[in-house]
Order: structure tokens, then C-alpha cells, then sequence
């Protein structure tokens, strides 16, 4: 966190200086008591009885002025901070591998950009304004205390190790309230998301009541969780209160003692029961802001925690990848997610050519998506190793490789945004009339023209307000746009009706045209004029060859084939 102020070190460094002045004008009120009862009420002096007032006047009239400019530079520096460190952490994810977003919800995540930063934001305030101003007036204070006399501040300042231990024990456990209360949030944020986004579902199956109920436990939970962590965040003031009251009466009998018999005078011993009650409320806030740091903290360590993540790009090279042009080579390629014991793949010995159609067929499970994300490096092999025209995939940098790729997913995403838009993510520096080719290549103009707005309409948080064939051509008009020479098409014509499926499958043979592409598909009745099929049982390829052939060998695939073909018949019989 030190490093993130290094920029502000200059606005810091006035502000602690406004700080230390605050703080010692606070301790003000010791010495002008002292002389208003020695000087003006035992030695009458009329010139103090002019001047303390004047001096009382000026003084906080100059802590005034620089307990405002300390205010806007810190409040200032804390929220440019926070700002710029949640735009690092949104940054860092965006680099950090996809294994990573598999082993947390969204909502956690979001907590932690969201939440758990500005947790952190009070912690920089606390810590450059309240603790440094409070710690300069404590400070003065038993100078001051130590000054009027020395052996009444030994038995004062008792309280501090007295004190230290328990509130150190309260600030561990406040410390594991604040994360476990951060992770509750994440889980909050999960269940809301997950409700919101798919309150289609909710509502057809009836789940509202079970929804309400789960937001309603992990809702309480996070209520218990702060009623503690306020139990003991308050329990510091009522005990060192108690024990400043002791502390307190000790001097009061001691001390008074003394100004009976003519040791002490009144105005030094009055100075000094003020300077020690005085004492309680910085005191009494450094503890709370220590306990109140330690959820700070808890918040601050959940946001490192994903900083500190090595990113994608820096298990790889930085070698500019020129168009794809030759062959991609798997040699013995195995892999295995770090978070399962299962091999995904295992053995993979496979050569694609430059623009071979190769479709991927399985059951599920047997890792027919896993093989193409590992040329898109989203995984790294665990062993063996991919070549793209005889270079290491690992070689690349990740820009330059998957500049050469273009996917299209089973699970279509469209951002919230137009669909003029959308279809130009494929290639944010095309021309307006490249884009529209686009679209008219992947049968998208045929529905756009009946909208009102066009290709202005929004298409609303992934796209709900259009159908599942409408998602799937937008994003094929993308991928049309980003002219990639690699093309992946996993189950890129699944959600498409007969109509719309007709359509498309003539846009993505034209799309295919000169490309290498990978077709990963169920539906065997699309795949069967691929240049070569290859089957995955198992992590492994079993079987390798054209449709006609792999028919002709009464294998796996003349089955997978089989069963689609009786689905088929049974279906058109039902009907």
C-alpha cells in the first residue's frame, strides 16, 4: 500500500505537517490553564488576563485553517488512491488466467472491487488524519504531564500497558470479523447476481420464496457478524474509560494532598487534572481507530490477495506472431486443470493444416473444448507442447496469437450495448460498411431491419431482449468481421432454429473458405464434410479420419452417429 502513495508523497508530507500542528495546538489548553490560575487569579496579572484570550483566539482560529487543508488533501489523495488501485485490480483481472474464475463467484470478485477498496479508503484517512493527529496530541500531553510533574505522569501513563493487551486481542479477532464479513458480502453480491440474471428461471421453476430465504440467511449472517464486530469495537471506550477514572481519582488524592500542604500550586495541579482528562480521548481513538484498522486490513489483504495472482500474459513470450500460414502441431500434449486430479487430455498427436476443417466430436466431458483453449492459450498444456507453423504457442504474445483466432461459443455473450456495437468487437477499427457486410454475411440484417432503432437497438444485459438465434448470428457477424485465418466454431449453429440454421451454416461455409478452422459440434449431421474428424474418448483420440470413413470402421463415431440418426426417427414418429 506504502507504494501506492510514493505520487502523493509531497500532498502527504503538508499534510502530516498540518497534522502535527493540529495536534499540538490541541495540548493548548494545558499551559494557558495553568498560567490563567497562577498568573490571574493568585498574581493578579492583568496583562495575561488580556493576552490569553487574544492567544486562545488566534490559536484555534490557525488549527481551523489547517484542519481544513489537511482534511481536502488527505480526503483528496484517499479517494484518488482508492480509485486508481481499483482501476489496477480491474486491470490485473483482466490479465489473470481463467483458472482463476473458476475457483471463486462473480460476486466475490466484484465484492472485492467494489467493498473491500473502499474499506481501504477510510483506512487511509484513519491513518495519515486521526491516528498521526491524535498520536502528536497524546504525545504533547505527557510532555506536558511529565513538565508539571514527573512523578504524577509515571503513575498516569500505567494506563497505556494496561490497556495494550486486551485491545491487541480485540483487534486479531476484529481483524477475522472484517474478512469473514467481506466474504459474506461477496456471497450476497453472488446470490443477487445469480437471482437477477436469471429470473427467467426463478420465476418458471418457483423459486422466488427459496432465493429470498438464501439472500435472507447470508443476510443475517453478515448482521451477526457486525453486531460483534461492534461489541468490540465499542468495548475499548467503556474500559479505558474505567481505567482513566482510576487513574484519575490516584492523582486527584495524591495530588491534592500536595497543593494543601503548599508543594504544588493550584494552577499547576488544575493544568495537570486537565492535560490527564484530556489524555482520554485521544487514547480512547487510537484504540478504536487500531480496531477499526484491522477491518481495513482484512480488506486490504483480500484485494492483494488477487494483485499479487501471476497474470496470463507473464507465463509466455513477447514474440510478434505473423499470419498464420503453414500448420498447427500438437506433440503429445496432456493437460490437467491445477484445481482437479482428472486428466482432462492425455496423448494429443495431432497436425492441422492451413485451411483443413477439423471437427472435434465426443461425449461430454472427453475435453473437446479444453483442446481448442489450449491454442488460444486460456490453459497451459501440463506437458508436450503446441506449435503454430513450427513456434511454441508459449513463444507468442497473447495479443499478437489470438489476433490470428476467431471463436464462437456455445454460451453466446453480447454486452449491454448496441448491436452495431457488439458486431464490432470483432474489430473495433473497421469501417462502418465492413461491418455491415458482416451482418448481412451472417443473415443479422434480417432481423434488424423490423427493429425500430436498427442497429442502435440495445440488446440489453447479455442480450436478453433478443432471442437465442438472434445472439448466435451477432456472433457470427463478429467473428465474420475479425477476418481471423484460425476460426473455432464450438457449437456455433446450437441455439439457431431450422430457418435461421440454414441461414447461417451457408454464411460460416463462406466464412470457412481459405480459414483453418476447428468445429467442435454434437450434431454429427454438420461435421460431414470436415477434412478430417477426430473423436475423444476419454481425454484421448481414438479415433481420425472423414465421416465416411470413421462409418465405414464400426468404431465410436459410427455409434455416436447411430444413436443421433434413431433420436431423429423416434422424434419424427412422435410427431
Amino acid at each position: 500500500m506504502i507504494g501506492y502513495l510514493r505520487p502523493y508523497m509531497g500532498k502527504v508530507t503538508l499534510a502530516i505537517f498540518c497534522s502535527i500542528i493540529v495536534g499540538l495546538i490541541a495540548t493548548s489548553p494545558v499551559p494557558i490553564i495553568q498560567k490563567m490560575f497562577d498568573k490571574i487569579f493568585v498574581e493578579k496579572d492583568y496583562f495575561m488576563l488580556k493576552a490569553i484570550p487574544l492567544a486562545l483566539v488566534l490559536l484555534f482560529l490557525c488549527k481551523g485553517l489547517l484542519s481544513y487543508c489537511q482534511n481536502v488533501i488527505i480526503y483528496g489523495i484517499s479517494w484518488e488512491l482508492i480509485v486508481t488501485l481499483r482501476q489496477k485490480l480491474f486491470d490485473h483481472v483482466h490479465r489473470l488466467p481463467l483458472s482463476f474464475f473458476e475457483e471463486g463467484t462473480t460476486g466475490q470478485l466484484i465484492s472485492r472491487i467494489v467493498n473491500d477498496v473502499s474499506i481501504m479508503q477510510s483506512s487511509v484517512t484513519n491513518l495519515v488524519k486521526e491516528f498521526l493527529q491524535n498520536s502528536i496530541m497524546l504525545a504533547g500531553l505527557v510532555c506536558w504531564l511529565f513538565y508539571l510533574r514527573w512523578d504524577w505522569a509515571l503513575l498516569s501513563v500505567l494506563i497505556f500497558p494496561l490497556a495494550a493487551l486486551p485491545v491487541s486481542n480485540i483487534s486479531r479477532k476484529l481483524r477475522k470479523l472484517g474478512r469473514k464479513g467481506q466474504e459474506i458480502v461477496g456471497e450476497i453480491m453472488s446470490i443477487a447476481m445469480e437471482s437477477f440474471s436469471g429470473i427467467k428461471v426463478v420465476r418458471a421453476f418457483g423459486l422466488e420464496d427459496r432465493q429470498k430465504e438464501k439472500f435472507r440467511e447470508h443476510n443475517e449472517r453478515y448482521l451477526n457478524v457486525m453486531r460483534k464486530n461492534v461489541k468490540y469495537v465499542e468495548m475499548t471506550s467503556p474500559f479505558l474509560e474505567i481505567l482513566g477514572a482510576f487513574c484519575g481519582s490516584i492523582i486527584l488524592w495524591y495530588g491534592g494532598s500536595q497543593v494543601l500542604n503548599g508543594s504544588v500550586t493550584q494552577g499547576s495541579f488544575i493544568a495537570f487534572i486537565v492535560a490527564l482528562f484530556m489524555m482520554y480521548a485521544p487514547v480512547r481513538l487510537l484504540f478504536k481507530n487500531y480496531a477499526n484498522f484491522q477491518g481495513s486490513l482484512a480488506g486490504a489483504e483480500r484485494v492483494f490477495q488477487v494483485l499479487d495472482r501471476e497474470e496470463e500474459a507473464s507465463s509466455g513470450g513477447n514474440r510478434e506472431m505473423a499470419r498464420f500460414a503453414d500448420k498447427i502441431e500438437f506433440r503429445d500434449v496432456a493437460f490437467r486443470y491445477p484445481s482437479r486430479n482428472a486428466i482432462v487430455l492425455s496423448g494429443i498427436d495431432l497436425t492441422v493444416r492451413k485451411s483443413d476443417v477439423v471437427a472435434i466430436v465426443g461425449m461430454s466431458g472427453a475435453g473437446k473444448t479444453t483442446l481448442v483453449d489450449l491454442v488460444f492459450r486460456f490453459s497451459k498444456v501440463t506437458s508436450g507442447e503446441i506449435l503454430i507453423d513450427g513456434i511454441n504457442v508459449n513463444e507468442f504474445g497473447l495479443h499478437s496469437l489470438r489476433r490470428q483466432m476467431a471463436l464462437v461459443t456455445q454460451e453466446t455473450f453480447l454486452f449491454n450495448d448496441t448491436i452495431l456495437n457488439n458486431i464490432s468487437f470483432g474489430n473495433p477499427e473497421a469501417s462502418r460498411e465492413k461491418i455491415m457486410e458482416a451482418a448481412r454475411a451472417a443473415y443479422v440484417d434480417q432481423f434488424v431491419r423490423n427493429l425500430d432503432d436498427g442497429y442502435n437497438t440495445v440488446v440489453g444485459e447479455r442480450g436478453v431482449k433478443l432471442s437465442g438465434g438472434q445472439r448466435q448470428r451477432i456472433a457470427i457477424a463478429r467473428a465474420i468481421l475479425r477476418d481471423a485465418p484460425v476460426l473455432v466454431l464450438d457449437e456455433a449453429t446450437s441455439a439457431l432454429d431450422s430457418e435461421s440454421e440454414k441461414m447461417v451454416r451457408d454464411a460460416i461455409h463462406n466464412l470457412m473458405q481459405h480459414r483453418t478452422t476447428f468445429v467442435i459440434a454434437h450434431r454429427l449431421s454438420t461435421i460431414k464434410h470436415a477434412d478430417r474428424i477426430i473423436v475423444l474418448d476419454g481425454g484421448r483420440i481414438v479415433e481420425s479420419g472423414r465421416h465416411e470413413e470413421l462409418l465405414n470402421n464400426s468404431g465410436i463415431y459410427q455409434k455416436y452417429y447411430e444413436m443421433q440418426f434413431i433420436d431423429v426417427d423416434r422424434k419424427r414418429e412422435e410427431i
